[in-house]
């Protein structure tokens, strides 16, 4: 499995979940499905145990249903048309779901509650749900058709940034085996080789300055030379050397005079 899917999508879910809104959603419809009873619960549970048992349930198949189709659909490739994306995240993420809330009715129910016509409704119930994730992810993906030309989307290379440090892309600096995100709002280190992160700065115009560097072209503030060197300044004070190979590139972007 790709490593780098894994640790995006993890940090993905990590943000979700710390949405207070969506944490509410979900204990909301817990509560109310505790009271409510459904499928044959209301007989077998007392209050406290519904409740307690459905906003499990509601957080079990809901987290691993989101968690599941985002994976899905990063090892998929976004770029894939939406009717092959939404089932191929769907089934996964459904079956995976099913059997963890399957596993949760065991330890609750015991064994003499789990039959073949309970398993069924239970994969029903969790296909649902996690088909329901999956839809309303698309949906507030896929941008609005109001007829205006929607503004690019930030690049790639964001996603693999965290929140607090997300906004725009001033540079990349190799460090090792890992290129270093700079951003107008601090730095991320990740594991990537710096191809492969300059192919996912698609949307900033910007170009390779050395064998370790590439900046935004908005980025640079001025250039100036430094010990016989040509130094590029970018607007948040960094500076970074232009290599002898790559000068020309920078002048014929306007960087270098």
């Amino acid at each position: 499995m790709d490593g780098n899917a894994l640790q995006l999508t993890l940090r993905e879910l990590r943000e979700h979940l710390s949405d207070l809104r969506a944490l509410g959603v979900m204990a909301i419809l817990g509560v109310v499905l505790g009271f409510a009873g459904p499928f044959g619960t209301f007989e077998i549970l007392p209050t406290g145990g519904r409740i307690a048992y459905w906003v499990a349930t509601v957080f079990v198949t809901y987290i691993f249903g989101f968690g599941i189709s985002v994976l899905v659909d990063r090892l998929l490739g976004a770029g894939r048309p939406l009717w092959l994306r939404v089932p191929v995240m769907i089934v996964p993420a459904g079956i995976g779901a099913t059997a963890l809330v399957a596993l949760l009715n065991l330890t609750t129910f015991g064994p003499a509650y789990v039959s073949w016509g309970a398993v069924l409704a239970l994969t029903v119930q969790c296909f649902a749900v996690t088909a329901a994730v999956v839809v309303v992810s698309m949906i507030t993906e896929r941008p609005a058709e109001t007829g205006v030309t929607a503004a690019p989307g930030p690049p790639p290379i964001l996603e693999r940034v965290p929140l607090p440090q997300r906004g725009a892309l001033l540079a990349l600096i190799v460090e090792d085996h890992y290129v270093d995100i700079v951003t107008e709002r601090g730095k991320t280190l990740v594991l990537m080789r710096l191809a492969d992160a300059i192919r996912e700065t698609t949307g900033v115009p910007g170009l390779q300055i050395h064998r370790s560097h590439w900046v935004a072209s908005a980025a640079v503030a001025k250039a100036h030379r430094s010990d016989g060197k040509v130094v590029l300044e970018l607007s948040n004070g960094l500076r970074l050397p232009v290599s002898r190979g790559y000068l020309p590139a920078a002048r014929d972007a306007g960087l270098v005079v």
